[in-house]
């Protein structure tokens, strides 16, 4: 198994929703950002969607995987699938 170091960083947050009255403070809270061709060498590719599992110092990331296309019937016999006829002799 490969390992990289990643630094938690913050982001800054309204502690409140913010309006134009309001005098909120900002909190700050842990930020985790990863990115570069390793994680598509590993499988993660740009639009997939991950799970996210996480326990006690421990996260474990996992890709979902894309549900297969439904094939698409088309019965004989339907109405809408018979010929028109024009009605003038």
């Amino acid at each position: 198994m490969k390992s990289k170091r990643i630094k938690v960083a913050y982001s800054t947050r309204p502690r409140s929703p913010v309006g134009i009255f309001s005098h909120s403070s900002y909190i700050d809270t842990p930020k985790i950002s990863m990115e570069g061709k390793w994680l598509e060498a590993l499988g993660f590719h740009i639009g997939d969607q991950v799970q996210v599992e996480y326990e006690e110092g421990a996260i474990h990331i996992f890709t979902i995987p894309k549900p297969e296309p439904l094939p698409m019937v088309c019965e004989e016999k339907t109405p809408y699938a018979e010929p028109i006829h024009s009605a003038s002799k």
